[in-house]
């Protein structure tokens, strides 16, 4: 199932790559809504509420191994493109042993955070338990969070994009069925929705491995491959620190604004939660395009191909619209059916259809720029640039820091929708100047060249 990118059409190529991608990340995004959905109704909305309060402390985290393991991915890509699989072996031995360092590190940092950061952020005290319950657990797994993203990195840095989307499926039902259990069954609340995701992915990564390396034998690594040296460490981590840090800058300014969020009552932070997993859904498609981007122009930069890079750019720019329109035409059309998924009864339940309409009706007229952000950024990293991608993660921060402190204060709730929304607008810009710039000028040297 490994698939050279750097030959066929670059539309159809990444179109029928990101497929199994967009699958799996709907999928990945349908089990976070359905996890939402059965916190809502198995413990109730300030459950629901809690969990929503915690997704900037976890993306922080999560975001920061996301990062690390993808910028792994564009290296072991980019000697796949030159076709030098000596060197995809050594790349994976060597990003097996930065993520077992990273994993480590983390761990620790996030447990020791985790409290301190509930408490600065001002989480409500009827909140506030179901938040650490829920985050302390995640941050105790984090390595098998670590473990499965570095074995979906390899399989996609080869041109493998179904063999992710089989495993995240099976983890997916598998997390679906033990979150009934362990809250419905056993009444464990969201320590069960936690112990659920924590299990389901241990169970998924480490099936994952096996049947790569019992399939693809060429991947096998033998003792050599562990053999790593600085220099190669630091061609790894020249790429995969900056993804790393730009996913974390952006978490930080989630963090700004679920703080600004925090001091609203329940019902409003609920009612958030719940589009904000609306429009994550959506967002899966850009996000699975993404992925296929960095991919595909690593194996072609690799393979010295930089034309065809924009050429796949142009081309996945084009689809991403066309999934825009229908996203945001869903969003403006449907707000009361698709929050009505996540609350059941609850007492204050025309606030929280309120808050989550609100949300989306904004989300939806600047859903372009969001779009656009997954294309240039992972083309920039693809082409080993990670400091434009990371400048958009800085630019996020900034305005997420600005405007948590001015427009919750002055235009209550839908300032801190704005918060969020006009973040997209500064990093989406960053990056596309960046993209223009550096393709133009790789274009002028290899004309004098």
């Amino acid at each position: 199932m490994k698939q050279d990118l750097t030959i066929g059409r670059p539309a159809k190529v990444i179109f029928f790559y990101s497929l199994p991608v967009i699958l799996g990340n709907v999928f990945q995004q349908v089990y976070n809504f359905v996890d939402n959905v059965i916190v809502g109704r198995a413990v109730g909305y300030e459950a629901l509420a809690g969990v929503g309060v915690t997704t900037g402390m976890t993306f922080l985290i999560l975001g920061f191994i996301i990062g690390i393991t993808s910028g792994l991915g564009v290296r072991t890509a980019q000697y796949f493109g030159a076709g030098d699989m000596a060197g995809v072996r050594r790349s994976i031995g060597t990003s097996i042993w930065i993520c077992i360092a990273i994993s480590a590190l983390m761990t620790a940092v996030a447990l020791l955070l985790a409290d301190p950061l509930l408490r600065a952020m001002g989480a409500d005290e009827s909140i506030y338990r179901y938040a650490r319950d829920y985050v302390i657990i995640l941050f105790a797994g984090l390595s098998t969070q670590t473990a499965y993203n570095l074995i979906s990195s390899i399989l996609r840095a080869v041109g493998d994009s179904k063999t992710p989307l089989y495993f995240l499926v099976f983890s997916s039902i598998l997390n679906v069925i033990l979150d009934l259990a362990f809250m419905y069954g056993a009444g464990w609340g969201v320590k069960g929705a936690a112990i659920a995701t924590v299990l389901a992915q241990f169970i998924s990564a480490a099936a994952c491995f096996i049947y790569t390396f019992a399939h693809y034998r060429e991947l096998r690594l033998s003792r050599e491959d562990f053999r790593t040296s600085w220099a190669l460490v630091n061609e790894h981590v020249r790429i995969g620190l900056p993804m790393a840090f730009q996913f974390s800058i952006t978490a930080i300014g989630t963090i700004f604004l679920n703080a600004a969020l925090a001091g609203f009552p329940a019902p409003y932070i609920a009612g958030f939660a719940a589009a904000n997993r609306i429009t994550g859904l959506f967002a899966q498609v850009p996000v699975s395009f993404g992925v296929a981007m960095a991919n595909f122009a690593g194996q072609n930069f690799g393979a010295g191909k930089l034309g065809r890079v924009r050429q796949g750019v142009r081309a996945t720019c084009v689809m991403s619209m066309l999934v825009c329109v229908v996203a945001s035409s869903v969003l403006l059309l449907f707000p009361h059916q698709l929050t009505s998924l996540f609350v059941d009864g609850a007492d204050s339940v025309a606030d929280i259809f309120d808050a989550s309409r609100r949300y989306l009706r904004v989300s939806a007229s600047l859903y372009p720029f969001l779009f656009l952000i997954f294309i240039f950024r992972n083309a920039l990293q693809g082409i080993g640039r990670p400091f434009w991608p990371l400048m958009g993660g800085v630019g996020e921060l900034v305005i997420r820091a600005i405007t948590s402190f001015i427009l919750p204060q002055r235009f209550g709730y839908t300032g801190v929708i704005y918060v969020d929304c006009l973040s997209w607008v500064l990093a989406c810009l960053i990056l596309a100047v960046a993209y223009y710039f550096i393709m133009m000028r790789k274009g002028r040297r290899a004309i004098s060249a």
